[in-house]
């Protein structure tokens, strides 16, 4: 009985798959006749019009059918032209013709007409011509073109690699910070790029202490493997063993060897008879079309030396580009500068939901350059300090590395908390274990009018002499609240071209009474903490509360130390205002 069942299931299922087919094909067929007679007759343009959006009022059962059905064509004429579409691609395809069926935006119309009708090609392509067009007009914002752009390029890849490619390379001049798109164009371009050729290898053959070496190649991009030869031309055994091995593929990070392995010991050491040869077998754990960098070390009757080939082709793999320094915005040539020789491309920040800030950077010496980042500190709007949360440089994957001479590492600087603007960025490098500060000033992330800035509230001052200078800072005294928790504020500029470092000490008042009483917390708004390195040109506020209850402040101490000099402020007979 229960096998009876499952056979009535699979039968309605079969059916109602069928019945489901057949209603997609008479729509398709009502809808593609109905356009066609709209633009034949255009009197009757308008009611077909309306019955051509009713027939667009579509199912979430009819999308999915529609969509398998273009899936299972586009894989199809993928396998005619000898493609490899990845299950990445095939679902990226999916998502992107579900989006454009089920969108109900009438600039998308034509496109929806070219899906349903089975024409996914012509679909995207309509996409590209909407989006470039929508661009001329401004009736879509360029973040929404990069998305339709985007979309088509995911639905071109099983057909036309390279007109998804260009699709994709459209959107990203929209939305240069998405990461979406950036996988999307790199891997793109490496599957659409031109095999590589075989090459010879610049001193592929050397000695070492007898030992007579050649470097045969690399091959297999996905697991890159190199072969080297070695030759034993002494008359003597020759104690040998390779060491690790290393090297730097075409986006600049660095790849471990997986295992290394001498043909004739089956293992990474031999002891050689004069006149024998072996292959010696190294493979590396990340994808390569090229290695930028390839490095051996070799030991041979214990003595260790190293070896270096550069721009090493791997059989198999594309011709594309490896990682170059990317220019600074060309209003700020400040932006490129360089440090202990490290030339550092400052990119600018972006993306105002966790603000990214982005460098490229080159070693310009004769050896390797050890860099440390430990992120940075930047100033929001309000001049509210916030800590880099990750520091990432691309040739290791973490916050420091090993950079050779001559390659280019991407460095990203995150962070966790919202800002649409920076006052002031301050990265943290260190080239050898020295720092290079540098600041970065008035930086907007996003295209939005930048935010209010925090100024000295010079109009709300106390009467009198609520505005100061002490040890080269600007403050504003603003008075106390609140007789049941008094509360003190001020706010303090700094106008100097240099961060000065504020120290709030504990501050203390007398009462009408002539008691004396102690704050309860002392903070810097800056920081949320007493003391705060203020830069160059910004404002921040303290604040000074008290316990107690008071009417009347007699006397307030605040003591500080603005740089290397200590100072008190003082104020007497402060009336307390009610919030």
């Amino acid at each position: 009985m229960a096998e009876d069942n499952r056979s009535r299931g699979h039968f309605w299922s079969r059916s109602a798959k069928a019945v489901g087919v057949i209603s997609a094909g008479l729509g398709i067929y009502v809808f593609v006749n109905d356009e066609v007679r709209a633009r034949i007759f255009p009197d009757l343009s308008a009611a077909t019009r309306a019955d051509v959006k009713e027939q667009l009022q579509l199912s979430e059962e009819r999308i999915a059918v529609i969509v398998q059905a273009s899936i299972t064509s586009a894989m199809e004429r993928a396998d005619a032209r000898g493609g490899n579409v990845s299950a990445d691609e095939k679902d990226n395809y999916e998502a992107a013709l579900t989006s454009l069926l089920a969108s109900d935006d009438p600039n998308l119309n034509d496109a929806r007409f070219l899906a349903v009708s089975g024409q996914a090609e012509a679909a995207a392509d309509k996409l590209v011509t909407t989006a470039e067009t929508s661009g001329a007009t401004d009736t879509i914002p360029a973040r929404g073109r990069a998305d339709l752009l985007r979309n088509a390029g995911d639905i071109l890849v099983p057909s036309d690699p390279a007109k998804a490619l260009a699709a994709y390379e459209k959107a990203l001049e929209l939305d240069p910070d998405n990461r979406v798109l950036q996988t999307r164009v790199q891997k793109l371009k490496a599957e659409t790029a031109e095999k590589n050729e075989v090459k010879p290898i610049p001193r592929a053959k050397f000695e070492l202490s007898g030992l007579q070496f050649e470097l045969e190649g690399c091959e297999n991009p996905e697991a890159p493997k190199c072969i080297l030869s070695v030759m034993n031309t002494t008359p003597d055994t020759a104690n040998f063993w390779i060491g690790q091995s290393w090297a730097i593929n075409e986006t600049g990070r660095w790849t471990d060897d997986r295992s290394r392995n001498i043909a004739a010991s089956s293992h990474y050491t031999w002891n050689i008879p004069s006149l024998e040869a072996s292959q010696i077998e190294v493979t590396y754990n990340r994808p390569a079309n090229i290695f930028q960098l390839l490095r051996f070390e070799l030991h041979v009757r214990d003595v260790k030396f190293s070896k270096e080939f550069r721009d090493v082709a791997i059989r198999g793999g594309r011709q594309v580009d490896v990682r170059a320094m990317r220019p600074v915005d060309a209003d700020h040539p400040e932006y490129a500068y360089e440090v202990d020789g490290v030339k550092v491309h400052f990119l600018g920040c972006s993306n105002p939901d966790a603000p990214i800030c982005r460098f490229d950077l080159m070693n310009t010496g004769k050896s390797d350059r050890m860099l440390s980042t430990y992120g940075g500190l930047a100033f929001d709007s309000q001049s509210i300090q916030r800590k880099a949360a990750q520091s990432v440089l691309s040739l290791s994957g973490k916050s420091d590395g090993a950079l050779p001479p001559g390659l280019v590492t991407s460095w990203d600087v995150i962070f966790r908390s919202e800002a649409e603007y920076f006052q002031a960025f301050w990265p943290d490098l260190q080239i050898e274990y020295k720092a290079y500060p540098k600041a970065f000033t008035n930086l907007s992330l996003s295209d939005a009018e930048p935010p209010a800035i925090k100024t000295l509230r010079r109009d709300q001052a106390f009467e009198p002499d609520g505005l100061f200078e002490l040890g080269g800072l600007e403050f504003a005294f603003l008075g106390c609240a609140n007789p049941d928790n008094p509360k003190c504020v001020f706010d303090v500029r700094n106008p100097t071209d240099k961060a000065v470092r504020l120290w709030i000490g504990r501050p203390s008042v007398t009462d009408d009474a002539g008691a004396e009483k102690a704050s309860s917390s002392n903070v810097v708004e800056m920081t949320g903490a007493r003391e705060a390195d203020i830069p160059a040109g910004l404002t921040t506020s303290f604040e000074v509360a008290f316990r107690s209850a008071m009417p009347r402040i007699g006397e307030l101490t605040v003591p500080v130390s603005i740089g290397d000099g200590r100072y008190e402020i003082k104020y007497a007979d402060i009336p307390l205002t009610v919030n």
